[in-house]
């Protein structure tokens, strides 16, 4: 099983960076395009592969994991969870809605 899961992990790392290097390679190319000297070409590209690359990843890590949020109205307390079973992820469900102070957003 964790075998299947770390080349799943990996399977998607790939594509991430490959997604991320397609985008900036398309804006770099774009600018050269219109005659924009490499010098400025070069911290454009890289600015967006590291914005295109932690967005990508930020959604990545978003769709693995769960989220419990607390039942009463107006409270905003959560709890997120990453790789847990069914009971472990129920356990974390009963603490989101039963933790001891309310906040109120």
């Amino acid at each position: 099983m964790a075998r299947k899961s770390s080349l799943r992990r990996r399977i998607v790392s790939a594509l991430i960076i490959t997604g991320a290097g397609a985008v900036a390679l398309s804006i770099g190319v774009r600018l050269h395009s219109y005659g924009v000297p490499v010098g400025l070409i070069t911290p454009c590209v890289l600015s967006v592969l590291s914005s295109s690359l932690w967005l990508l990843l930020r959604v990545e890590e978003a769709a693995r994991t769960t989220t419990h949020r607390c039942t009463a109205a107006g409270c905003d307390f959560q709890v997120r969870v990453q790789h847990v079973g069914a009971a472990e992820s129920r356990r974390w469900q009963e603490t989101a809605s039963d933790h001891p102070t309310h906040t109120i957003g």
